[in-house]
């Protein structure tokens, strides 16, 4: 599907501080970067499937019977048996079906139109996806774990809302993004190890993890994702409740804007991000994509439109971003991404001691020198299903990692 890439250099430098320290943007302005750098491609598909379990009850009447008495028996003595321990059984979690349509399902500028015509309607943008392309990404990861030697390297696909929210009957228009993960992992070596979120999605698909009106996860959807992260990479992580919550209604995002589908409007949702508690503690600096001209910031922009609201997080994707944060356990991490790796950062504050956040579609510098030169200790590459089963994508992506 084609979008309008319009990035005026502006606005990049307005938002992203790579020139000048980020500064405060009107809405105005916002909205025209809006269409242009948070359009991700983010197609894909989950299927849903219910069990259904029957009991079967079996009734018995009871006869009554006569014996004769019988003589006693002495039976001999028999050994005790030990009897070997069974393994405790481990039950499926339950996932939560997902309710049908209650308005009509359509196809609107390239996108599956779920509960249309409701004040809850919900876009879907479908995915083609490309397993050849899939195990090309992975091998192109893999390869770059193999120049930069002794460092962690793990691989986070994010699925996109299709995965989720297809309704029933609709599924064969969308791929499948746990088998598409699946087979990306299977093609990963040299120690790279994946970070498998799609399940924890999966299981709180009923809360406000992906938007109704945009491309990109809500930052909720992002939380779950960090967890993961968190677990697989044996780094702290802090709870939910530990954050400040801001809620920002009436938030309608690029789906109305980018694809032109005016019903949404209709549908506006609330966006609703967190701020960790130490964020006071964290340093955060802006660089070019060259890792030139650094300069001092914030990682939070929260004077941005409603509309841009998915822009609160770095301010854009065009720059290089550092975060230093008062953790101090000797983990640097690089993380390599699309836009919906910007969502994660604020989760992580309280894991790494330092992150490195850089968009694979804009760096511009060797990305092994960059690792080496930071001391990174891991390197998360965090994109869509979309982007790295997409061959233009992880032709850019090799490019960028020199492999």
């Amino acid at each position: 599907m084609k979008r309008k890439l319009i990035f005026p250099l502006v606005l990049a430098l307005m938002l992203t501080g790579c020139g000048s320290a980020p500064v405060h943007v009107t809405d105005s302005e916002l909205e025209e970067l809006h269409s242009a750098a948070l359009a991700t491609d983010t197609e894909s598909q989950g299927t849903e499937t219910e069990k259904q379990t029957a009991e079967l009850t079996e009734e018995q009447t009871a006869e009554e019977l006569t014996e004769a008495p019988t003589e006693p028996t002495t039976e001999e003595p028999t050994e005790p048996t030990t009897e070997e321990p069974t393994e405790p059984t481990t039950e499926e979690p339950t996932v939560p079906p997902l309710d049908a349509p209650d308005g009509a399902v359509n196809m609107q500028s390239g996108c599956l139109v779920v509960n249309s015509g409701t004040d809850h309607a919900r876009a879907i943008e479908l995915c083609g996806g490309n397993m050849n392309v899939g195990a090309r990404f992975a091998n192109v990861i893999s390869s770059f774990k193999n120049k930069i030697g002794d460092v962690n390297v793990w691989c986070m696909v994010v699925p996109t809302s299709a995965a989720f929210y297809v309704p029933e009957g609709y599924q064969d228009k969308t791929c499948d993004q746990k088998a598409q993960y699946d087979n990306i992992v299977a093609n990963l070596s040299n120690g790279v190890q994946g970070v498998p979120v799609y399940d924890a999605e999966l299981m709180h698909r009923n809360e406000e993890t992906y938007s109704r009106t945009d491309y990109h996860w809500q930052p909720l959807g992002a939380y779950y994702a960090a967890a993961e992260f968190a677990k697989v990479a044996d780094v702290p992580f802090a709870d939910l409740s530990t954050y400040d919550k801001v809620v920002r209604e009436g938030y309608v995002g690029a789906f109305a804007r980018v694809n032109k589908i005016s019903e949404l409007n209709n549908a506006a949702e609330c966006f609703t991000y967190y701020k960790p508690s130490n964020l006071s503690s964290v340093n955060c600096t802006y660089f070019n994509n060259d890792l030139s001209g650094e300069r001092s910031g914030k990682m939070f922009f929260e004077d941005n439109g409603i509309s841009s609201s998915y822009t609160v997080f770095i301010g854009t994707d065009d720059c290089i971003f550092k975060a230093e944060t008062p953790v101090d356990n000797g983990r640097v991490l690089v993380i390599f991404k699309d836009s919906y790796g910007n969502a994660l950062v604020p989760f992580l504050t309280e894991s790494f001691s330092k992150i490195y956040l850089c968009d694979f579609r804009y760096f511009n510098t060797n990305a092994a020198t960059l690792c080496s030169n930071v001391g990174a200790t891991d390197v998360l590459f965090a994109m869509s299903t979309v982007a790295v089963t997409s061959s233009g994508k992880v032709d850019t992506l090799a490019g960028n990692l020199g492999v």
